[in-house]
């Protein structure tokens, strides 16, 4: 039971105020003249004083409400090394052991880094967990809170003001003093890189917890294979220069051996993707007779700000007679020897637009282009249906084209619109194409040159059924042949057009081996904490991926069927740092998880120093459990100087209760006031009249 004292005034404050203000002058005033009635009028005015303001007692039944002890339990990943996870689990229960003593408090315990998506990010933040956990609960009954942690965390507040009403802080650490560990880590490293030029990659071997030792052998490989070592100081800086071998995902590892008495070898080992990318690809476009076609190639290669092109068009035969003075003539010779001899293999990609000069280019130059081809390089042709052309079917060429001219060879006339093939419906060239122009049919085509195929895949077919667009490999290189020029037509949008841009492009691209368009292709993209592989493979059923993770072990992973266009995935649980291969025994794919861009594991001593100004602040304990296995619990008044020490923690006192029941009496009943009120007026009459000593 608890009593105080209130009022409830029968004037405004500020009209009492006025009243106290003018019952003061007059009992002043009469003081100063000696008045025989100054006593009677103060007591007169506190009585009327009384009146006014009305006091009454009031008693309330209260229910203490117990104090509430936040427990922050750092579950991240760094806490499970060395064991610290199961220190801090004896720390807990340690805990809640010195709280059964004190049954005003109870404990509210928070896990924070148990969520799968922390493996991609590798952060530990308890503070934003402690922010998001703390919905509905009264800040008034918060008596402190207990970080159980191991020190690294990477989001403490600058500013105490918003946590103050969670303070008192604390913390008691799970590691000991004087740990060692050694870590590699990626300083700097470019995200894409050209396959022409080399790349600089940074890395720095660090020791933490003492004191600089001796070099370390730094072990470097490249898409899992060994590049070399290198011997290098801890805490230096060195630089590392790489040319990328393929386009693509490049993976480089850089990795030192463990040390002995080391608290965990799992950042021993950084990863980095970079990836390579053509630098401004060179496309040599050769153009027989005019035609309105040319211009869509032209326009297309043009367009595209990573494409150098080299674009000639023969007007005329080497040998015809121009009477013009050679001052007057804008024409120029066509550079055969130079293009088709000396720099042929600067080009990325050569294509013939209606090329049928079969006699403007010696034999030789016709057999550099097919070993330039088979050496690795692009082809692209199209055919016009001049009968010219069949000539280029019985040059040098003719090893690695994919069709064969019929007999007689000829132009194919009538209108069609082009249709995929069933390869066409699901080759990354074609697939997808349909869905790019929209619900509208494909606009028709005029003329297609009269050819048949001889090997490689049939995308696109014409007139009759005839091949339209063939695609085939031809040694290290790449051939495509499309025998109609008629795709100017979907440019122009007559009869509706169609997709040209996206088809001609990814003929380019594919020629000149995009990772993304080949038809056997494996991605693999973190999700936080999952990885989801696909693969696309043309030749059913799809090869078997086999993952390996980043401690060597195995797996067959099983894939189900995604979508259309032959893909197929699944998703996997990363359970570690490091990287993830993913292979089919013809194409592989790398995923990093964590140590890449991870702060979780870039340092994993145990350290005081990123809580302790937060500790200070709120007048906290900082323990050290390896130290103080046996610390105590104390309640503290909130007024206390103090909450914690090297071996306690203490829980604050905040008092807090609800009120059962109230109940109220006047302290003095009105009608007893009214008359001693009245009695005093008639005091200070009496004494004013000289009564009782004036006799009548």
């Amino acid at each position: 039971m608890n009593a105080s004292l209130q009022l409830s005034p029968l004037l405004p404050y500020a009209l009492l105020a006025v009243v106290a203000g003018f019952a003061a002058v007059v009992a002043l005033a009469a003081r100063w003249k000696h008045a025989p009635d100054f006593y009677a009028r103060a007591l007169f005015f506190a009585l009327l004083a009384l009146l006014l303001l009305d006091p009454f007692l009031v008693r309330e039944t209260r229910k203490p409400l117990p104090d509430k002890l936040v427990i922050v339990d750092d579950d991240s990943p760094s806490e499970k090394i060395a064991n610290r996870d199961k220190t801090a689990r004896k720390i807990l229960a340690h805990i809640k052991d010195e709280l059964k003593s004190m049954p005003d408090v109870q404990p509210v315990v928070i896990h924070a880094g148990r969520d799968p998506a922390s493996l991609h990010n590798q952060d530990t933040e308890l503070f934003s967990v402690l922010r998001d956990s703390l919905s509905g609960l009264p800040l008034s009954r918060i008596a402190g809170t207990v970080f159980i942690t191991d020190g690294e965390v990477h989001d403490v507040p600058q500013d105490i003001g918003p946590w103050e009403k969670l303070a008192p802080f604390s913390v008691v650490l799970t590691g000991k003093k004087g740990e060692f560990d050694r870590r590699v880590t990626i300083v700097s490293a470019p995200e894409y890189g050209l396959l022409s030029k080399s790349v600089t990659i940074r890395v720095r071997v660090d020791d933490a917890g003492r004191g600089p030792a001796g070099p370390v052998t730094l072990d470097v490989a490249q898409d899992g294979k060994p590049a070399g070592t290198r011997t290098i100081m801890p805490g230096v800086t060195q630089s590392f220069t790489f040319r990328l071998g393929h386009s693509g995902q490049n993976v480089f590892e850089f990795s030192v051996p463990p040390e002995k008495g080391e608290l965990t070898a799992l950042n021993n080992t950084a990863d980095v993707i970079v990836n390579g990318v053509r630098d401004r690809l060179k496309v040599l476009l050769v153009s027989g007779r005019p035609h309105i076609g040319e211009r869509a190639w032209r326009d297309l290669l043009k367009s595209d700000p990573s494409i150098d092109l080299v674009h000639f068009t023969i007007l005329r035969s080497p040998d015809s007679f121009d009477p013009t003075p050679p001052g007057q003539m804008s024409l120029i010779a066509f550079p055969v020897g130079e293009l088709f001899d000396k720099k042929i293999n600067a080009f990325d990609l050569i294509v013939f637009d209606d090329y049928a000069q079969y006699g403007l280019l010696l034999p030789q130059y016709f057999a550099n282009l097919a070993k330039y081809v088979q050496n690795g390089g692009a082809f692209l042709m199209e055919l016009g249906g001049d009968r010219r052309e069949v000539s280029l079917f019985r040059s040098p060429l003719a090893p690695i084209l994919p069709v064969a001219p019929e007999e007689p060879y000829g132009l194919l006339q009538g209108a069609y619109a082009p249709q995929l093939t069933q390869d066409g419906e699901r080759h990354p060239v074609t697939a997808g194409l349909q869905e790019d122009a929209g619900a509208a049919p494909w606009g028709r085509w005029l003329t297609q040159a009269d050819v048949s195929k001889t090997r490689g895949d049939t995308l696109m077919t014409g007139l009759h059924g005839d091949p339209l667009l063939v695609l085939d490999q031809a040694g290290k290189g790449r051939v495509a042949v499309l025998t109609s020029d008629n795709a100017w037509m979907w440019a122009k949008g007559i009869d509706g057009g169609g997709p040209y841009v996206g088809l001609l492009r990814r003929v380019a691209h594919w020629l000149m081996k995009e990772p993304s368009l080949e038809p056997d292709y494996i991605r693999a993209e973190v999700h936080g904490g999952t990885i989801t592989v696909s693969e696309r493979d043309l030749a059913p059923p799809p090869l078997p991926v086999t993952l390996t993770r980043p401690d060597g072990k195995t797996e067959n992973i099983s894939l189900a069927a995604a979508g259309k266009n032959g893909w197929v995935s699944a998703t996997v649980t990363a359970d570690g740092n490091g990287v993830y291969r993913f292979g089919n025994g013809k194409k592989s794919a790398f995923a990093i998880v964590g140590t890449g861009v991870s702060r979780e594991f870039s340092d994993v001593h145990t350290t005081e120093q990123k809580l302790a100004p937060l500790v200070d602040k709120t007048r906290g304990a900082m323990i050290w459990y390896g130290e103080e296995p046996r610390f105590s619990l104390k309640r503290v008044a909130a007024s206390a100087g103090s909450f914690g020490g090297s071996d306690w923690i203490g829980v604050r006192k905040n008092g807090v209760y609800a009120v059962g029941s109230i109940s109220g009496a006047a302290l003095f009943p009105n009608g007893l006031l009214l008359a001693l009120v009245l009695g005093g007026l008639l005091g200070v009459w009496a004494c004013e009249s000289g009564f009782p000593s004036k006799r009548v």
